[in-house]
């Protein structure tokens, strides 16, 4: 990763704090991202883009958990997909430890999701991530 092209701010949704404080070390690590937003819930991840588009201070680019209790990660992108965004909104990059191919093929058919990875983070992966989306 180069240190100087980072990406400025992130979003991480993921219902597991564990796996939140490993992905954010994961990040921090690699030299990804300048600053890593935390939610655990879709309601706490809507809620906090809602006010960083007001306060225009949106990431530019969100991790999200697919597999979540109560509501997933389709159920975020149905709520996402409602937000009047006032400038450019966040890409999605959606990541499971799911092996459902039905999962990866309905991500593909959304625009809003701009890939479809496997857990973990790793550097390696953080590299293709931006070199596929952000060179």
């Amino acid at each position: 990763m180069r240190k100087l092209d980072k990406i400025k701010r992130i979003l991480l949704v993921d219902d597991d704090d564990i796996v939140n404080s490993i992905n954010s070390a994961i990040i921090k690590h690699a030299g990804f991202a300048e600053e890593i937003l935390v939610q655990t819930s879709v309601a706490e991840a809507i809620d906090s883009l809602k006010l960083a588009m007001d306060e225009n201070n949106l990431p530019e680019l969100i991790f999200l958990d697919v597999n979540m209790p109560h509501k997933n990660g389709w159920d975020f992108i149905d709520e996402y997909e409602q937000i009047p965004f006032n400038v450019s909104q966040p890409g999605i990059i959606m990541v499971t430890s799911s092996i459902n191919p039905a999962d990866a093929a309905r991500a593909s058919r959304l625009d809003t999701v701009i890939d479809f990875i496997s857990k973990p983070l790793s550097p390696e992966l953080l590299d293709k991530v931006y070199d596929d989306h952000f060179s």
